[in-house]
Formats: C-alpha cells, structure tokens, sequence
C-alpha cells in the first residue's frame, strides 16, 4: 500500500504525531523567543509612557497644574 494525501489526512495517528509537533517545537520557540520579546515589550511601553508624559507638558496651557507620572 502506498501512503497518498488522502490516506495521511484520514489517519489519526498522523494527526496525533503533528499536533505533539507542534506542540513541542512551538513550544520550544516560544519559550527561548519569549524573554526577548518581553524585554522589548517593556521599552515600547515605557517609551510610549514617556512619550504621553512629554506630550501633555507640550501641550498645558500655562495656568494649569504640572502633570504628574502617577
């Protein structure tokens, strides 16, 4: 017998064995990616927080109070 598209789609094992693949490589990636796209997730906040802070000093009138950080 010999193996076609078919036979793989309909076999469950193969699809058991693709799945435990997957789960084991994306798993692997996620969890060596993961610690670098934190790091770069926390400067992107703390620049866009920064960045808010600059754009109400820019954009007070002269009356009102100083914003806080908080």
């Amino acid at each position: 017998m010999h193996e076609t598209f078919r036979t793989l789609l309909r076999d469950t094992a193969h699809w058991e064995f693709e799945i435990f693949l997957m789960l084991l490589f994306d798993g692997l990636v996620a969890g060596i990616l993961w610690p670098f796209v934190r790091v770069h997730w926390k400067h992107h906040l703390a620049h866009d927080n920064e960045e808010a802070l600059w754009e109400k000093i820019i954009t007070r009138k002269p009356d009102d109070e100083p914003p806080t950080t908080a």
